[in-house]
């Protein structure tokens, strides 16, 4: 077959079916991780319609072949013209702002969690975990596998995420400018840290850490030693007793964090909603205390979230704290145990 004539069987099929036009433009989207499920997925996400028959009139036409791990390609010497009409028939992406800002009106958190680990997983996803898999996993187990699937429809269906899919590599993917991610992040992050500044535990630690704290420089003071040493009081009374570094936004996660050093003890305490798979995977200060408002789904199966981290679970010192009610931790260290006494923990568990 020419190339002329490959390319005007593609606009006779695209002017008999609109759908054609639709299917093709999908290859442009997702990367070469184009098969039948994949496509299929998305093609009926867009459209409410199957997509299977279209695929094997495709292949009859001689347009569309399947490659190696089940992915369909366009035939070999037409790659130019195949791709300037995908790229030509591609969906325009939808306005992924607008998007956000209709979820955070409507409080819908399952999308503001998928959006939120969007950004942050990319398309390669984690060390031993595919960003499909870690991405399912997680809205699935804060919320429930058919939210999840909803969301990902959703998603796909306003055109703001592609589904791709292909031997090793899963990913759902926000098909948006660098330019769009980066505002979202900005405005995202803002909207997360109004809200967590207003959550009632956030008042609290404040005021217990402040209590902590003065406390441990009042008992400095009485000591002595900055006389002893000839070194200035606030100096070594911040130092060495105790220091509170207050709550900020982190820069690559939605909570917030901050340091607490209480004479010997250090802890870095994050503030969050719901805690992640990703999340705790990915934080790498330690010992790390994990203040959220519900138990993780995900505690009950620590050697399978830690399979194949690095650091390894026994490399870290993590906490995980619902105050006035449980807590699980794998260190143990003074300062922690105060902490939980001053949020009125009721049960301690090891991790």
């Amino acid at each position: 077959m020419l190339l002329e004539e490959y390319k005007n069987t593609i606009l006779s099929l695209v002017k008999e079916n609109e759908d054609v036009k639709t299917l093709i433009g999908l290859f442009h989207l997702m990367d070469g991780c184009t098969t039948e499920e994949a496509l299929v997925k998305n093609f009926n996400a867009l459209t409410g319609k199957d997509g299977k028959d279209l695929l094997k009139l495709l292949r009859q036409k001689q347009i569309l072949k399947v490659g190696a791990h089940d992915a369909y390609l366009c035939l070999a010497g037409y790659e130019e013209v195949f791709d300037v009409l995908a790229a030509e028939y591609s969906p325009p992406p939808g306005d992924l702002l607008a998007y956000f800002e209709k979820a955070v009106e409507e409080d819908d958190k399952a999308t503001l969690k998928t959006l939120y680990l969007l950004l942050n997983l990319g398309r390669h996803g984690l060390l031993g975990s595919k960003q499909y898999e870690i991405l399912k996993t997680d809205i699935s187990e804060i919320f429930d596998p058919a939210v999840f699937q909803s969301v990902e429809e959703r998603l796909i269906r306003d055109r703001i995420c592609v589904y791709g899919e292909k031997y090793e590599t899963e990913f759902l993917d926000l098909y948006q400018s660098d330019a769009k991610k980066n505002e979202l992040k900005e405005r995202m992050w803002a909207w997360k840290a109004k809200e967590l500044a207003e959550l009632p535990v956030k008042q609290q630690l404040e005021t217990e850490i402040g209590d902590l704290v003065r406390g441990a420089r009042e008992r400095m003071k009485g000591g002595g030693l900055a006389d002893t040493l000839g070194i200035p009081e606030n100096e070594i009374v911040e130092q060495t007793s105790g220091y509170f570094s207050g709550f900020e936004m982190d820069d690559t996660f939605l909570f917030l964090t901050s340091d607490l050093l209480l004479e010997h003890d250090t802890l870095h305490i994050v503030i969050i909603d719901s805690l992640s798979r990703f999340e705790v995977l990915e934080w790498k200060n330690f010992p790390v205390v994990f203040v959220t408002d519900a138990k993780p789904r995900w505690l009950g199966k620590m050697g399978a979230v830690f399979k194949s981290a690095y650091p390894v679970l026994s490399d870290r010192k993590i906490a995980i704290v619902v105050p006035n009610k449980d807590a699980y931790s794998n260190f143990k260290q003074r300062l922690f145990y105060l902490l939980l006494d001053r949020l009125e923990v009721e049960d301690l568990s090891e991790l």
